[in-house]
């Protein structure tokens, strides 16, 4: 019962981020070049194959598929898949925390909080295009939530599916075996597991050896392009830092806790690294995106510690958290995208820093008055 109504705040929740996003105009000349117009393109040409999209896109066959299957418009297909997929996406980031000891309560807060984030939510429903994103990335959080709970059908039907749809499942791969020699696992269980990872590769080789596309970089020569596009500092801060707006400096204050998370669960400090490993596969700060389930479940650990144990002084802590919750919703402003737009990348860099700072002390005194 207590999950439904979980359920129910998420599924309000979902559809007020997705309207406090805002919607692009994808017919805006500034968006001429962007990864929407190779989605659509795929979508119009379903049942076919459309060869003169661009590695990797054509292969992501999946959502824009699903997305010309739909008798609306294209534009309409998506979004509403994408808007499906939102709810999905916050629906699995919600198990994936209580999968991990979090209570409902706090696992609903973190996910709203979640929600907000400028990159890891809000930017795929702004750009409701990039439905492989959203599926992709839902996908892959539940994924570890099923290998938890050794549902194994379940989770190779979605390795298969996912692979269809982002590469994103193949991240879970080198975590999902540290995963089950820490739940010390049957030899039978690691066979099944090799099994669907095999097939799932397989499947991954044979889209890009029986689709001819023949525009855009291979693998091997676009990440080697990205990796050394991140030589200067300051872009490695844009992207490894900035997205975690405004929580960025807690793993520093509660440094202790993050150690005690990886070594109590070191299959994720596996899956971290190979996250930021293959984010280097592209620029954007949302392809950080895939770390935000282990950030956010340390944050909830945090949270759990602050504002819901044993403690007196419960009318000061809930205005706290509302602060907290607040400098979320300031911190997610900005000046690409959203439906209150920021003037211009200044403020942007402004509400970024101002939220942080706040956050950041608020969290120092909650550690000092609880120590």
């Amino acid at each position: 019962m207590q999950n439904r109504k979980h359920i129910v705040v998420l599924f309000i929740t979902t559809l007020f981020a997705i309207f406090f996003s805002g919607f692009i105009e994808y017919q805006n000349v500034l968006y001429s070049n962007s990864d929407l117009h190779k989605y659509i393109a795929m979508a119009k040409s379903f049942p076919d194959i459309n060869t003169e999209v661009i590695k990797p896109y054509v292969y992501r066959i999946g959502a824009p598929w699903l997305a010309g299957l739909l008798p609306f418009s294209i534009p309409v297909n998506f979004f509403l898949l994408n808007s499906i997929g939102l709810f999905l996406l916050a629906l699995s980031f919600y198990f994936f925390l209580t999968e991990y000891g979090i209570t409902g309560r706090v696992a609903v807060i973190t996910t709203v909080v979640f929600q907000f984030n400028r990159y890891f939510f809000q930017f795929l429903a702004w750009n409701y295009f990039q439905l492989p994103d959203t599926l992709g990335l839902a996908s892959l959080f539940y994924a570890m939530v099923l290998i938890r709970r050794k549902n194994y059908l379940p989770f190779a039907i979605l390795l298969f599916t996912g692979i269809l749809i982002k590469e994103y499942v193949l991240m879970i791969i080198p975590a999902g075996v540290v995963l089950l020699y820490e739940l010390k696992s049957e030899k039978k269980e690691y066979l099944v597991f090799a099994a669907t990872a095999i097939f799932t590769l397989f499947i991954f080789v044979t889209l890009r050896q029986v689709i001819p596309a023949e525009k855009g970089e291979g693998l091997l020569s676009q990440y080697i392009t990205q990796i050394v596009y991140y030589s200067k500092p300051l872009l490695l801060v844009k992207k490894f830092l900035i997205p975690f707006t405004p929580f960025v400096l807690l793993p520093v204050i509660f440094y202790k806790e993050l150690i005690d998370l990886f070594k109590n669960n070191k299959h994720l400090l596996v899956y971290v690294l190979t996250v930021i490993l293959l984010s280097f596969f592209g620029e954007p700060e949302r392809l950080i995106t895939p770390l935000a389930p282990v950030f956010f479940l340390f944050l909830s650990k945090i949270i759990s510690s602050c504002f819901f144990y044993n403690h007196t002084d419960k009318i000061r802590e809930k205005k706290e958290l509302i602060v907290i919750i607040g400098m979320t919703v300031i911190g997610s402003l900005y000046h690409l995208w959203g439906l209150i737009l920021l003037p211009d990348k200044l403020y942007s860099l402004v509400f970024t820093i101002v939220t942080t700072l706040i956050v950041t002390v608020v969290f120092l005194l909650l550690k000092r008055k609880n120590s």
